[in-house]
């Protein structure tokens, strides 16, 4: 194996669900279908030239933050040395003490999973019906953004909870991505219905028109409908 093609800085999670063999080393792959298969998305991950392995995730829903956050505060002096939950190369995550290649390290990480349960897809798997018109349509038109104010990089020194630095980087980083002028969706434009745009792309399956969101990809609709069928025989038994 040539651990040179492993050398990737980010690719969209879609393309990464498609050809995990790709873009993953082999010894992480179980260990990210794991998060996948809790709707926790992942963002990078570490390929050989890292000295431990580490896998950064996306958006966690509030039970998730909630317990993500604290348990990371309670070991945060933990050195790299021991399993650790916190920043990573990347964003938020998981990290291990395991030099890549040297074994799968889905064992590793397990007892850190431990800390979630399985969530709704958020934000970072898909879409509203106004977001898609933006993002996979001619149905937009282009308008001065009133919420244009970029923020400056913070300094980690000035902070001592790694969740309010984590939580200030995230709006630094956004503050980035804030253009002077941004399209919006324009009906007008508009010459078909939703089912035909959504077919034009490919997302005609991954709808959920109950609740107004288009997935990223079927794998995630999939997700959400079996989180939606968990939760509410849950909830059914509660009552």
């Amino acid at each position: 194996m040539d651990k040179r093609s492993f050398h990737f800085v980010s690719m969209p999670i879609t393309m990464v669900m498609d050809r995990i063999e790709r873009f993953v080393i082999p010894e992480n792959r179980k260990a990210i279908e794991y998060l996948w298969n809790m709707n926790i998305l992942t963002t990078q991950t570490n390929n050989y030239d890292n000295k431990l392995s580490w896998i950064a995730i996306g958006d966690l829903d509030e039970e998730n933050s909630r317990a993500f956050w604290a348990y990371a505060n309670k070991h945060r002096t933990a050195g790299d040395d021991v399993p650790k939950v916190g920043i990573v190369y990347g964003g938020k995550g998981f990290s291990v003490p395991v030099v890549p290649g040297t074994r799968d390290i889905f064992e590793d990480f397990k007892p850190l999973f431990d800390i979630l349960k399985m969530q709704d897809v958020q934000k970072d798997g898909y879409m509203t019906i106004e977001e898609f018109y933006i993002k996979c349509t001619d149905c937009k038109k282009r308008i001065l953004n009133p919420d244009y104010h970029p923020l400056p990089h913070p300094n980690v020194n000035d902070y001592d909870d790694p969740h309010a630095y984590s939580e200030a980087f995230d709006k630094y980083a956004e503050s980035l991505n804030v253009l002077r002028t941004i399209e919006v969706f324009d009906p007008e434009k508009c010459v078909k219905d939703l089912t035909e745009y959504l077919a034009d792309v490919g997302l005609a399956d991954c709808y959920d028109e109950e609740e107004g969101k288009i997935f990223l990809n079927r794998r995630l609709y999939e997700g959400h409908m079996r989180y939606k069928k968990l939760y509410g025989e849950k909830k059914e038994r509660s009552i």
